[in-house]
């Protein structure tokens, strides 16, 4: 459970700051720019996790994709409406 936790926030927070990258780079909506985050971090995160310990990788990936579908909920909920004009 610990793992699924410290997953979430790695993948919430580095997301952030790859989508803010992103978006200083281009024209996309801060939503997008923070969602392409997390489909770098979703197979990044887990190469590094597996490197770097005697966890498999299946194991790894399916912690951190677990992670990557918290964090895509957490930007999907706090994303800003748009109210029609």
């Amino acid at each position: 459970m610990a793992q699924l936790i410290g997953a979430s926030i790695v993948m919430t927070f580095t997301s952030i700051l790859i989508g803010w990258i992103i978006k200083k780079r281009s024209d996309m909506s801060i939503f997008a720019s923070r969602l392409i985050g997390l489909t770098v971090m979703m197979f990044v995160a887990p190469a590094i996790y597996f490197l770097t310990s005697d966890t498999p990788y299946f194991q790894a990936f399916f912690t951190y994709g677990l992670g990557a579908l918290i964090a895509g909920t957490i930007f999907y909920f706090s994303r800003s409406k748009r109210q029609p004009s």
